[in-house]
């Protein structure tokens, strides 16, 4: 199979140590569960022996003459009872390792969901906050609800292309059991099928960011029609906010569409290039004057092994599909291209003088100008009285107000707590002494008494 997507490794890294013990036990419980399949399917050589009257191993070499004397010490009806119990017995074992194997991946895969929503949460609640001021809403939406579960499904496909894989490699090593030359032929075609669905795949990567984009884009709209509720309907505005968001809806459809017709076209083409082949083999063989038996096993095995082999080419296809999901994913893990959280681990045990501005720049690096905000702000806000910040939008208030919580960090200058550095302690800690009403009405999920203890996990209804 072709190298993974970009951000399917990094995908696994989020497991535990746990999940990623069990991935060789899914490659153990497909091999098993193969070599079972190919077991049985050889025994037809000897079972169409018996019945045909052609007993003994003649025309046969290698491992199909090995096949050929199973049971040969016994009469002739009771090694066909033998050998056909031992067929059904390899069929219900195999179906047992496949139901085992459908248990493990299920499992595995459920925790790998659990593990990256996990992981995201953990990186909304630790990244800086200058973060989610440079990010469009829309997009983290999209990415925690929607692209997240679609990068669970690409876990998903990967560990069921590792039980197929498994299975061919099986299948194939009894095909080369039973007659190198038209395994030769088998595999020369399958690669010539797997060169040709790797090409057509390759095209699905740009739609697929496509839908991602698209997604990100009418999450955004959704998100307008609820936060500007009022906005929109007291000006009037309702039918050009349905134009807009019928617009970005529709664009998902046709990127969605392209998407799937690529897709779609995929399964039909290497279907016909798989009877193809199988034909070719079947009329191959003949020509060799290959034994009837042997023919039959040969081409069972081939039957059974093209599903594994679609299967694979699928799983790539799908997983292309996928790719534009991964990468929205994997960027929000990457810390890399992320603001830190703001450092220090300095005590605060309340304030005693003051808060000291001291020639304090700031601007906001998302904004297309990067418009200074505050330019050599120097003031001060006294311990025990009240200080009113008072300006026209935009002059930097709610910037202020954010310094001092720390969502943000000076360009220069300095931010003195009664004397010291704030950029020196503790964030939690200071935090902690800071009650914040915002102009914005921000409720958690829950009672009243949940929305004003919030933050005080030992309150009580009688402190409220």
């Amino acid at each position: 199979m072709p190298l993974l997507p970009p951000g399917l490794p990094m995908l696994f890294r989020t497991f535990g140590t746990r999940q990623l013990r069990l991935v060789p036990a899914v490659v153990v419980l497909g091999l098993v569960g193969a070599a079972l399949e190919g077991f049985g399917i050889g025994l037809i050589i000897p079972l169409l022996g018996i019945i045909m009257g052609h007993g003994d191993a003649t025309g046969m070499a290698g491992f199909s003459a090995v096949l050929q004397q199973v049971g040969s010490g016994f009469s002739e009806r009771d090694r066909l009872v033998v050998i056909s119990a031992a067929i059904l017995g390899s069929i219900v074992l195999k179906n047992v390792f496949a139901f085992a194997n459908t248990l493990l991946t299920t499992f595995i895969s459920g925790k790998a969901s659990h593990s990256i929503r996990s992981a995201l949460s953990e990186q909304l609640l630790r990244v800086g906050y200058p973060f989610f001021l440079r990010q469009s809403p829309g997009r983290l939406l999209n990415i925690i609800s929607n692209e997240s579960w679609r990068a669970s499904d690409a876990i998903q496909i990967r560990l069921s292309a590792i039980i197929s894989a498994s299975a061919a490699a099986i299948l194939l090593a009894f095909l080369l059991l039973l007659s190198w030359r038209m395994t030769l032929l088998v595999t020369l075609g399958l690669a010539l099928v797997q060169i040709a669905h790797a090409i057509l795949s390759a095209n699905l990567k740009e739609p697929s960011r496509s839908v991602a984009s698209r997604n990100s884009h009418l999450a955004s709209q959704m998100l307008h029609l609820v936060h500007a509720g009022r906005l929109i309907r007291i000006f009037g505005q309702e039918a050009r906010e349905k134009a807009i968001f019928d617009t970005a809806s529709d664009a998902v459809r046709r990127a969605s569409f392209v998407l799937q017709v690529r897709q779609g076209a995929l399964p039909p083409l290497t279907e016909v290039l798989h009877a193809m082949l199988f034909l070719a083999v079947v009329i191959g063989a003949w020509l060799a004057q290959v034994s009837f038996p042997l023919i039959i096993a040969f081409v069972i095995l081939l039957y059974r092994l093209q599903p594994h082999m679609r299967a694979l080419q699928g799983s790539w296809s799908q997983l292309q599909g996928l790719s534009g999901s991964l990468e929205e994913v994997t960027w929000m893990l990457d810390p890399a291209d992320k603001p830190r959280p703001p450092q220090g681990d300095g005590p605060f045990h309340g304030l005693r003088r003051g808060i000291k501005f001291d020639d304090v720049t700031f601007t906001y690096s998302g904004t297309d100008q990067r418009e200074v905000v505050l330019h050599a702000a120097t003031f001060e806000i006294n311990s025990g009285r009240s200080t009113a910040l008072i300006g026209r939008s935009g002059a930097g208030k709610t910037t202020i107000v954010n310094l001092l919580c720390r969502f943000v960090e000076p360009d220069s200058g300095r931010i003195l707590v009664d004397g010291s550095p704030l950029d020196r302690i503790d964030p939690s800690q200071w935090r902690r002494h800071i009650a914040l009403a915002s102009q914005e009405l921000e409720l958690v999920d829950g009672t009243i008494f949940d929305n004003i203890s919030y933050g005080q996990d030992a309150a009580t209804i009688g402190d409220a």
